[in-house]
């Protein structure tokens, strides 16, 4: 399916309606959402997070063969508020504030005169900053071992697990068992040399070159000062939604860990995870942000909520023609084509005589 999906893309893209697409969306903003660059293996375990280098810079020579306009995140804020988006502009963010961000991605923005805007975490900034989640993830893939015997660490984690089967879910599994049990961050870090051990992993050589480690405030002032901008992800990457006090609470301690870093106040905040609830919008307009990206896919045209931006997820299993694609309008079309038959078969059906209606 992938591969006839292609092929029909190759074929749009050479019969001019990519061309057609991104003229008739040139009033709509592209927001693309990146994570982490891969330093060496990490994007065959975890495509979604970590991109190579060479697929990136393909992404940027597709905008600038395109010749969409890259620009700053608050530049295209005020020009969406005014309606003033009107040749397909696009705006590069980067999520969680990898190091590998610093070291693959500035280099190549920095080549093509791109800018680009880094939603940045900031509880690691207190302790190592290696985010314990993604190296279980990458140990459990990699581990030669069959099984894992994990003793002495938790009475909710000791235990046997099967690797012969399916290690997705067995990773996902663990990760939420340690989140669950040992809550805080730091506390789950320090275990990661016994975790090694268990797996048959040398914990160096896996978090060699930093390619699990998040920025660090010497990172964050030298990549401000290159002119990149950094702005708010919450302090913990999660966003509560029971009460306006604990959002409150997460954002501001991010903002209050950035700002003597920036030397000035951030503004701009990006969902962790994409998560959201409708009484989000409210409690951060309160909180005084100017936007708010979130993981839907799509274009933002004149009217869209400054609070729930959509975005379009790059990532290594991507491939390039779909990139373009998305860049271009012709997916949003066919998603706006798309929904209008849903939306007209449901009204068909609705209509036939003895459907009920509400």
């Amino acid at each position: 399916m992938r591969i006839l999906r292609n092929i029909l893309l190759y074929f749009a893209r050479t019969v001019g309606a990519f061309r057609v697409a991104q003229f008739l969306t040139r009033n709509r903003l592209r927001i693309l959402c990146y994570h982490g660059f891969s330093v060496s293996d990490e994007y065959q375990v975890l495509p979604h997070m970590f991109m190579r280098a060479s697929t990136f810079e393909r992404r940027l020579r597709i905008l600038q063969r395109r010749r969409i306009p890259v620009i700053r995140l608050d530049e295209a804020v005020q020009r969406l508020k005014a309606e003033r988006i009107s040749s397909s502009e696009t705006v590069i963010t980067i999520d969680d504030g990898w190091s590998s961000t610093l070291r693959i991605g500035v280099p190549l923005l920095e080549r093509y005169g791109f800018p680009a805007c880094v939603y940045a975490t900031t509880e690691h900034l207190g302790g190592a900053s290696e985010v314990f989640n993604l190296v279980l993830h990458y140990m459990i893939h990699r581990s030669p071992h069959k099984s894992l015997v994990l003793t002495g660490l938790h009475a909710d984690i000791d235990g046997v697990y099967d690797l012969r089967r399916d290690r997705q879910h067995t990773a996902v599994s663990l990760i939420l068992a340690f989140e669950k049990a040992i809550p805080v961050h730091a506390d789950r870090q320090r275990l990661l040399p016994t975790i090694a051990s268990a797996m048959g992993m040398n914990l160096p050589e896996v978090l060699r070159d930093e390619r699990f480690s998040l920025l660090t405030r010497e990172q964050m002032r030298d990549l401000a000062a290159r002119g990149f901008d950094i702005e708010l992800h919450s302090h913990r990457h999660r966003l509560p939604d029971q009460d306006f006090e604990s959002v409150a609470a997460e954002i501001e301690r991010n903002r209050e860990e950035l700002e003597p870093i920036l030397g000035k106040t951030p503004t701009h905040f990006c969902f962790p995870s994409g998560q959201y609830s409708s009484q989000h919008v409210n409690w951060l307009t309160r909180l005084k942000i100017e936007s708010a990206t979130t993981c839907d896919p799509g274009l933002n045209g004149p009217g869209s909520c400054l609070m729930l931006l959509k975005r379009a997820l790059d990532s290594d299993c991507v491939s390039d023609i779909t990139f373009e694609a998305e860049v271009s309008g012709f997916r949003e079309l066919a998603r706006t084509l798309r929904l209008r038959i849903m939306r007209g078969h449901a009204n068909a059906v609705q209509s036939q005589p003895g459907h009920p209606t509400l």
